[in-house]
């Protein structure tokens, strides 16, 4: 697409008519068979929408709240809204009631858009009731408001004669995860999104107009929506889908040639395969497995650079077709996968690598709208987080921390002054994170600033790495590193219900077994990072719990809160360790 479109409302006109009769959207009813929408469809509906925008008063700068889930629906609201020059604010509905009252009070939305009235109603309870509402239930309810269907299925009036966004013109506020606290809103133009795509394409040129990808990921952040802007200006076909869990079920159908993900997906999906491979007759579950490290041994050399020995180069024909059976479960167009928003442990790109798939790393930050750095199929280094993308220039501090200055670069968070933003009198955004560059401009990350702490001892601990490692036992779901200012760092483990019930948490055997597999699966490390304690708990962590973000990342302060009673007993309990003697943690049932 030419890149001289700065505006998405332009670029969705440009689309619909370069390929009109091509396949932009499709989507399950029901459960039932795929809806195709094509592009010509879409920019109809979207420009029906917007003028009954216009007809309910919506202006320029008008800010319109989304709630609703993964859905093509969702993508109408906000051309739609692009195209009277409103502002689109996602909400995440199942986000902690603190932080969508947060939002809404920070944007102020004039239009909101929700699944149904009940949310509408909750979300009047949280804030107030905004002077426009839309709901997209089939039936309209008693009250005021208007449904989206009903909008979708009206020929709107005249459009007013409002001029059309330029490219300056703010597009959306998106807000930061609020793993560390209070969600902060950016932001950002359309030129800025533009830029982006721009840069995402030229990097990735695989994605074209025969792509096909999967839309599952919440909208309410800009992962997934940056993906979706760049499908528009490529031509490429998403199909949505609204369940998150039921992904995978669907990802066959699908045939995907590009998947998104975050490493919560690839550590679940990694999970499931192990899981129906314990359910196979023990010489397939053996041949299979047998194939899997044939697979790893091939594609460690190859990424070393190196040719597979003779033995490994042998056997690989014979196991092409077991790895094949397994890998079906994601399709079998799938050129590579992305993960995004969080570290992906080493360990299972290997292993995916291995199987025959490969996942790139990519390292963005919400402050800014084009990704910091990506791994791409012909330049990749697991580990690290790939080479800058064009447009970002990077340096590093000298306490190590990463920053970077561009065109996709904030200048401040939305509602505040200047003087809150993490930027640098010479416009370099401090990203939080430690980073090493190499001499071929690959990025290592290495620990979060706010993450990293130090023990009582003077040690720095960065919990990332640890927390990896404990995640490779089948059992932990998740793992949390505490220990700031404390002799040593002590574990917070939930498990898996499908491998530990109730009652056999609390045995003895139990504890043993536990304490000497987090002692195996640490020892790669120092003693001083290892875990002194390890805390259990059968309660999954969740967004609606307020453990993790919308993105599934992790929000330390409240778990920490919620463990303190079980910290302390960790640390008031427990016998002193020295750094020569590492002994097996102490176990402390939470559940």
């Amino acid at each position: 697409m030419n890149a001289s479109l700065q505006t998405l409302p332009e670029r969705l006109q440009a689309r619909a008519a370069a390929s009109p009769d091509q396949l932009a959207y499709l989507h399950q009813v029901d459960g039932r068979e795929w809806q195709p929408i094509t592009w010509r469809e879409l920019a109809r509906r979207v420009d029906t929408l917007a003028g009954h925008f216009s007809d309910l008063g919506l202006q320029t700068g008008d800010r319109v709240a989304i709630a609703l889930p993964t859905s093509p629906e969702w993508e109408y609201c906000q051309l739609a809204a692009l195209a009277v020059g409103a502002v689109v604010v996602g909400i995440d509905a199942h986000d902690a009631p603190r932080n969508v009252r947060h939002i809404l009070d920070l944007t102020k939305p004039r239009l909101l858009i929700t699944s149904t009235s009940e949310t509408l109603r909750t979300f009047g309870e949280l804030w107030r009731i905004p002077e426009i509402t839309i709901t997209c239930e089939r039936h309209p309810s008693a009250g005021r408001g208007h449904t989206l269907g009903q909008l979708l299925e009206t020929q709107s009036g005249p459009r007013s004669a409002a001029p059309p966004p330029v490219p300056e013109d703010i597009a959306t506020i998106v807000f930061t995860s609020g793993s560390t606290g209070q969600p902060k809103g950016i932001a950002y133009s359309h030129r800025q999104i533009a830029q982006a795509c721009d840069t995402i394409l030229e990097r990735f040129p695989s994605l074209r107009q025969d792509s096909r990808l999967a839309c599952w990921l919440p909208l309410s952040n800009l992962f997934q929506r940056i993906i979706n802007f760049c499908a528009l200006s490529c031509g490429a076909r998403s199909y949505f889908v609204d369940k998150p869990d039921q992904v995978v079920r669907l990802l066959p159908q699908i045939q995907p040639t590009f998947f998104l993900g975050v490493p919560r997906f690839f550590e679940k999906l990694h999970a499931g395969i192990l899981g129906e491979l314990g359910k196979q007759p023990a010489p397939v579950r053996g041949l299979i497995h047998g194939a899997w490290t044939v697979g790893c041994r091939i594609a460690e050399a190859r990424r070393a650079g190196r040719r597979p020995a003779l033995v490994w180069r042998a056997l690989h024909p014979l196991t092409t077709p077991l790895l094949r059976r397994v890998r079906s479960v994601m399709g079998h167009e799938l050129q590579f996968m992305v993960s995004g928003s969080a570290p992906m442990p080493r360990w299972l790109l290997e292993r995916f690598h291995g199987l025959g798939w490969l996942v790139l790393e990519a390292y963005g930050i919400s402050e800014n709208v084009i990704p910091v750095a990506v791994n791409t199929p012909q330049r990749f280094r697991f580990g690290s987080v790939g080479q800058a993308l064009p447009g970002n220039e990077l340096r590093v501090a000298d306490d190590h921390e990463l920053l970077v200055r561009g065109a996709g670069v904030f200048s401040g968070y939305y509602g505040e002054t200047a003087d809150g933003a993490p930027l640098s009198a010479d416009g370099f955004l401090h990203t939080g994170d430690y980073a090493r560059i190499d001499d071929e401009g690959y990025i290592w990350l290495e620990g979060r600033k706010s993450e990293v702490f130090k023990t009582s001892t003077g040690r720095r601990i960065a919990p990332a790495p640890i927390e990896a490692a404990l995640k490779q036992l089948d059992y932990v779901d998740h793992a949390v590193i505490v220990g700031r200012d404390r002799p040593y760092p002590v574990a917070i483990l939930t498990l898996d219900s499908r491998h530990l019930l109730a009652g056999e948490i609390h045995t003895a055997a139990t504890s043993a077994a536990i304490s000497a597999d987090v002692a195996a699966a640490c020892e790669g490390f120092s003693d001083y990072q290892r875990p002194g304690a390890i805390i259990l708990s059968l309660h999954a962590f969740t967004v609606a719990g307020g453990e993790l973000t919308a993105n599934l990342k992790l929000r330390r302060k409240p778990i920490e809160e919620r463990f303190r009673a079980q910290i302390e007993e960790a640390y008031d309990r427990a016998s002193p360790r020295t750094p020569t003697t590492p002994s097996r943690p102490r176990v402390i049932n939470a559940t």
